[in-house]
């Protein structure tokens, strides 16, 4: 077997983080007038998406076994659910750079039906499993993608549904659920995380970046009711639940920016006093760490939607700097990402057995 084999047989499910992160990035590099950064990441993330469904693919046909170990894993299996959320922000991505329906209610399809496997199958695994793993062994932050996947495809179907004419008000209503849906699901989750977290031991190794989703879930939570908020007057029903709308919008974006000041540092304590690897390195990157870039592009996003919903100017001036440290933070683990391709070349794909 070559060590490429060896890669994808042992893919981590939530590799498709790299086209959250950086689908996100060039989201929010567009919306703070950054166009040329947020075109070249736009062709450079479908460049990113064609590749890992083709990888996927591979693994699926000639390592199902593997495959099927991963989707019943307490730790891999949630990663799953970074496929559903990729596809939704390259779906955002083709309506605001080409304003192309078409392709954004494919990927919409498709990741509805993929959410719905996926959702419906992880969760009937960890139910009846006779391997049931405790609290401490079981979760961590890569179960927040759960949420990050259904309040994307809420943020997706909000931006689709104009287009379905009468049946609109069908698309706005199933949006709403989706976004109710992510927000219980993550005082849910959150409740069990805090709790890991606050009363059992964690090493600097296992506290990781999947951790930053954490404030990631919140943050795309904000933009998907924000979303809502900014088509209200399309579907009478948001109007009748604004105000409700626009707390639960903020009370969410207050969550998550409490979350920053606390996991900086956490992340200088991993890395700088428990010498923890940093991620632009060979030996420190993992790609877990887009599970980091993806919320501080999130938050850019989140802030400059919120900011027009619920009709707040000043904070527009979050996402005016905050761009900055998000696309940073990319370069950092996209410079760790490339060294390791390099390396692999390097070694020439030599055989592992």
């Amino acid at each position: 077997m070559t060590l490429l084999q060896q890669k994808i047989k042992t893919l981590l499910p939530a590799y498709f983080a790299i086209v959250m992160a950086t689908g996100i990035i060039s989201i929010a590099s567009l919306l703070d007038g950054f166009v040329t950064i947020a075109y070249i990441l736009f062709f450079v993330n479908l460049a990113f998406l064609s590749g890992l469904l083709l990888l996927f693919i591979y693994r699926i046909i000639y390592y199902w076994r593997q495959v099927l170990e991963d989707f019943r894993s307490y730790q891999r299996g949630p990663g799953f659910f970074t496929f559903v959320a990729a596809l939704c922000i390259v779906g955002n991505q083709a309506i605001l750079f080409y304003d192309s329906l078409a392709l954004a209610k494919i990927l919409l399809l498709v990741a509805g039906i993929a959410w719905l496997i996926i959702g419906y199958g992880f969760f009937f695994n960890i139910t009846v499993t006779e391997d049931k793993k405790p609290l401490k062994d079981g979760i961590n932050g890569t179960w927040l993608v759960i949420i990050v996947a259904i309040q994307a495809l809420s943020t997706l179907i909000t931006f689709v549904a104009e287009d379905f004419g009468k049946n609109a008000y069908i698309y706005f209503f199933l949006a709403l659920c989706m976004f109710l849906l992510g927000c219980i699901f993550y005082l849910y989750i959150m409740s069990l995380i805090i709790y890991r977290i606050s009363f059992f031991s964690l090493n600097a190794t296992e506290l990781g970046a999947p951790y930053w989703i954490n404030m990631g879930a919140t943050a795309i939570s904000t933009l998907a009711g924000s979303m809502l908020i900014l088509n209200c007057k399309k579907f009478p029903f948001l109007v009748e639940i604004l105000p409700f709308l626009k707390g639960f919008t903020l009370f969410f974006w207050a969550a998550g920016t409490w979350w920053i000041p606390l996991l900086i540092i956490l992340g200088i304590w991993r890395h700088v006093i428990e010498k923890v690897a940093v991620p632009t390195s060979i030996k420190g990157y993992d790609p877990t760490y887009w599970a980091m870039v993806f919320p501080l592009g999130m938050y850019t996003v989140c802030t400059f939607r919120l900011s027009d919903a619920i009709q707040i100017p000043f904070l527009k001036i979050i996402p005016e700097y905050f761009i900055f440290i998000a696309i940073f933070a990319w370069l950092a683990v996209m410079t760790g990402f490339l060294r390791q391709v390099v390396s692999y070349f390097k070694a020439g794909g030599k055989t592992v057995d």
